[in-house]
């Protein structure tokens, strides 16, 4: 008992060969990347921390740039009270010392 034909003659074979060489060419499939595992919380906190320290900077050099023009005026005050609370978390980021999990940190 053999294989069952696909095609009745080698003509017909012959025909959807040549129609398959002639079709344009597919791309393939795009592949799923591997889902990257999520990093410590430590170091998911110390990420925060480097954020909210770059923040801090650019806010202060903000506050250094701007005009005698501006001082005391509403975005000078909204400057002024963005520094203080940004210092306020960092300072409460700094004080955190998280356990470490299961020897992998």
């Amino acid at each position: 008992m053999g294989r069952e034909r696909i095609y009745s003659s080698a003509a017909e074979r012959q025909k959807a060969y040549r129609a398959r060489a002639l079709a344009p060419v597919q791309a393939p499939p795009p592949q799923t990347c591997k889902k990257r595992r999520q990093p410590s919380r430590p170091k998911q906190l110390a990420e925060i921390d480097e954020k909210v320290q770059h923040l801090l900077a650019s806010y202060e050099d903000w506050r250094d740039q701007l005009p005698e023009s501006l001082e005391g005026t509403n975005q000078a005050d909204k400057v002024l009270d963005t520094i203080e609370k940004l210092s306020e978390v960092a300072n409460l980021l700094a004080d955190i010392d998280p356990p470490l999990g299961f020897g992998r940190d």
